[in-house]
């Protein structure tokens, strides 16, 4: 978040009336009297003040507070509830010494419960706005959820030397500036994780200095993944196991992930033909499925998650599966069209899915796709242009793979 330099001390000089809450606007950058009103992306709440739109971190709707400001724009305001004046019945005590300052997390004054509710709500809200179809058109969300802590198998600690001592933390909400790691760890991380933290922090920022620290959690040990390859697993009857190169993607939440899996497993047809796959990674997916798949072609452009795949495959033993190195911002081979799949996968970043890719889709029209997504606005703006394709809803899944944050990866399935 902001930092103090630019706080002016208070007087009346600037002083103004919100139009709709009457919060008075100080030139200490500091809002006080904000009445908060509906929940927002981001895992914020929104409110007015000064003909400017207010984000507001650990408020709560209906509730009446002061905030520290962090942020701001000849439109928009960024900032943080420092008191409440009117507290709401569904606050709680944050269990987080570093909340709200922390950029990591978004709802620690809220029960587990209310969050994953308003999280659905945000997810239906943003699909009806962006596809312009009845709430009774849109199916009904389901939702995935596991233990609210200690679930992430990756963490970006950063570092940072401070007269001569070496602090490790995270970021502050739309700053640089570094929230000390809390005293009793992040409750998102394994405690094998946080005490790792503890008792390497010194001998690792001697060595490397301010560079982040990427770990992984691996088979109960724990890795520094941007140096050293990581496993997961094992998952599934089949007890599967896969392979991350240094530096690969894999989802985070260690709790969840198998039960990710069995969901897009019943999503296949027993009997299916060839799949294709875009955004495979290491083939997480891809060795999920294989035994419900008589061929499966996937595609990544790292080459490292590439040749990582075909290595858990063959590890696996599913001949079936192949993968290629691609580029799929780029115009996709024309012998792709003409594969015939009827079903096709895809779990882009949080960029979502090329315009390449989609019309693609238009092109080849198979029956079925499978859009697994982490950010449900780029996935509500996908699906828009499929829609106009002809594909429909069928069905919604909410993953939290990311308790108490902002975050949360969904799942859909379509059909034409």
């Amino acid at each position: 978040m902001g930092t103090e330099k630019n706080r002016a001390k208070k007087s009346g000089i600037g002083r103004k009336r919100s139009q709709n809450f009457h919060a008075k606007v100080f030139q200490s950058r500091e809002i006080s009297g904000l009445r908060l009103e509906k929940w927002a992306n981001l895992g914020t709440s929104i409110s007015h003040a000064e003909d400017k739109t207010v984000f507001v971190k650990a408020g709560i709707p209906g509730e009446t507070v002061d905030v520290r400001i962090d942020k701001e724009n000849s439109k928009l305001i960024w900032g943080r509830v420092t008191s409440v004046e009117k507290p709401s019945p569904l606050r709680i005590a944050s269990d987080c010494s570093s909340f709200p300052e922390c950029g990591g997390c978004s709802y620690r004054h809220i029960t587990y419960e209310e969050e994953l509710r308003i999280k659905k709500e945000l997810l239906l809200e943003t699909f009806l706005r962006a596809l312009k179809i009845s709430k009774s058109d849109i199916p009904s969300i389901e939702i995935l959820s596991g233990p609210s802590e200690g679930y992430r198998n990756t963490a970006q600690i950063k570092i940072q030397k401070t007269k001569g001592k070496i602090q490790a933390g995270f970021f502050q909400e739309n700053s640089n500036s570094l929230v000390p790691f809390p005293e009793e760890g992040c409750k998102n991380l394994p405690k094998e994780m946080n005490e790792f933290i503890h008792k390497n922090l010194e001998k690792r920022g001697s060595v490397f200095g301010s560079k982040d620290w990427k770990l992984r959690y691996s088979l109960g040990t724990i890795l520094e993944y941007d140096r050293s390859e990581v496993k997961i697993g094992p998952f599934l009857p089949e007890n599967l196991e896969w392979a991350i190169p240094a530096e690969g993607f894999t989802q985070v939440n260690r709790f969840l992930l198998e039960d990710w899996m069995k969901k897009i497993r019943s999503w296949i047809p027993e009997n299916t033909g060839k799949v294709l796959e875009f955004y495979c990674g290491a083939g997480l997916i891809s060795l999920a499925i294989a035994s419900r798949v008589g061929g499966l072609a996937g595609f990544e452009l790292s080459k490292s998650s590439v040749e990582a795949a075909k290595k858990n495959s063959e590890k696996a033993g599913f001949s079936h599966l192949e993968f290629t190195a691609m580029d799929l911002d780029s115009t996709l081979p024309k012998e792709l069209s003409g594969s015939g799949s009827k079903l096709c996968i895809l779990n882009p970043p949080r960029a979502g899915a090329s315009a390449n890719l989609l019309n693609f889709f238009n092109n080849l029209k198979p029956n079925r796709i499978i859009y697994s997504s982490c950010n449900h606005t780029t996935l509500a703006r996908d699906l828009s242009l499929l829609e106009s394709f002809g594909y429909r809803l069928k069905e919604i899944v909410l993953t939290d793979f990311f308790p108490r944050t902002q975050h949360f990866e969904v799942l859909v399935l379509l059909e034409l």
